[in-house]
């Protein structure tokens, strides 16, 4: 009895069709890991590329419901690379954080006081060389004048 168990046992092994049925599950699984393994790495990657937003020093402000609230906002730029290898380069808007906004302040502030200082006119005393040229050639021509007013000869 149990030899003829182990003629049937040895019978199902040997068959060809379980070999190949067992043969395309196994590289079917190896083939959705491998999918799955090389899926995720672009998705890190992008997932690691969010955190390298840098400033780009521009400012706004805007009102987006137009009632008189204005929002400080500041500009980041990215480069990214796309699956071609092409780098593209993102912009986007943010509410400032209150660093920047101490900035502008104190770049308003600089900005009004300047405009607001005194333009004080200097008037120099010195002469200017063509002024003393003028003064020079009529005085020359005075001396050649006769000072009775008539000519010699």
């Amino acid at each position: 009895m149990l030899w003829d168990t182990f003629n049937n046992l040895r019978g199902t092994i040997t068959n060809q069709w379980l070999w190949f049925a067992a043969l395309v599950l196994v590289v079917l699984f190896w083939v959705i890991a491998a999918y799955k393994y090389y899926k995720s790495k672009p998705h890190e990657a992008i997932q690691d590329q969010q955190d390298d937003w840098t400033p780009t020093g521009r400012i706004d402000l805007s009102d987006p419901q137009s009632i008189g609230n204005f929002i400080l906002q500041a500009e980041e730029t990215r480069t990214i690379d796309s699956m071609g290898g092409v780098e593209h380069r993102e912009i986007r808007w943010r509410k400032a954080t209150l660093d920047e906004a101490k900035t502008v302040v104190v770049a308003y502030h600089a900005q009004r006081n300047l405009a607001m200082t005194a333009n004080y006119i200097v008037k120099s005393s010195i002469r200017q060389k063509s002024d003393l040229d003028n003064e020079h050639q009529k005085s020359q021509l005075g001396k050649d004048e006769a000072p009775d007013g008539k000519s010699q000869g």
